[in-house]
């Protein structure tokens, strides 16, 4: 397994009480940023999408770089999982708890070609699992849960009944929907006239 290194510092930074292992919250939209940023995006993605991938890793950086570190963007996260195989990866990020959950997506999106589509997907995403501090039986759990796996599942429907989203990634932006993958250009092209009705740049 290679793992991109920029991400071991940020899975290894998790506080003691994170490795305490405290009760795992339900599966729910997650967010990256200020929860009082001016702007808020939403985005619809899958854990086998490549286009996601493409996007995270490849534009997302700089988008953080630029909107979301300053306070100017809460990125939020929903899962629209595609497949079994999306399901599967969403819950294990899931139930590693809200503070792993940004350096686990980005580890499985840097590393979606050597597990996506293997023979046996559940077998990467443990080991994943186990580079963030995620222990095995818990793990276990709550790919038995139904439930948390219900609670995943909930988040597509809700975005097909709400916003009509049929593929990924979509992104909500200013009440409307955008389909596709969004260059660093067109993101800022849309968000930018939001900052200025705020007051901010």
């Amino acid at each position: 397994m290679i793992v991109n290194r920029r991400l071991l510092p940020l899975l290894a930074a998790a506080p003691l009480a994170a490795r305490a292992q405290p009760a795992v919250p339900p599966p729910g939209e997650r967010s990256i940023g200020r929860a009082d940023a001016p702007v808020t995006v939403v985005e619809f993605h899958s854990l086998t999408c490549g286009n996601c991938a493409r996007f995270h890793n490849d534009i997302f950086p700089r988008i953080r770089s630029e909107f979301v570190d300053p306070g100017l963007v809460r990125f939020v996260l929903r899962d629209f999982p595609l497949d079994r195989v999306a399901l599967d990866a969403a819950v294990m990020v899931h139930c590693a708890g809200p503070e792993r959950f940004e350096p686990l997506v980005a580890l499985v999106y840097a590393q979606k070609e050597n597990w996506a589509h293997s023979a046996d997907p559940r077998s990467a995403l443990r080991r994943y699992a186990l580079l963030a501090g995620l222990p095995a039986e818990r793990l276990e759990a709550c790919w038995a849960d139904a439930g948390f796996a219900r609670a995943v599942l909930q988040m597509r429907l809700d975005a097909e009944r709400d916003h009509a989203i049929s593929a990924t990634p979509s992104f909500l932006i200013g009440g409307r929907v955008h389909r596709g993958v969004l260059s660093f250009e067109q993101f800022a092209a849309l968000v930018r006239p939001l900052l200025a009705q705020a007051g901010r740049r």
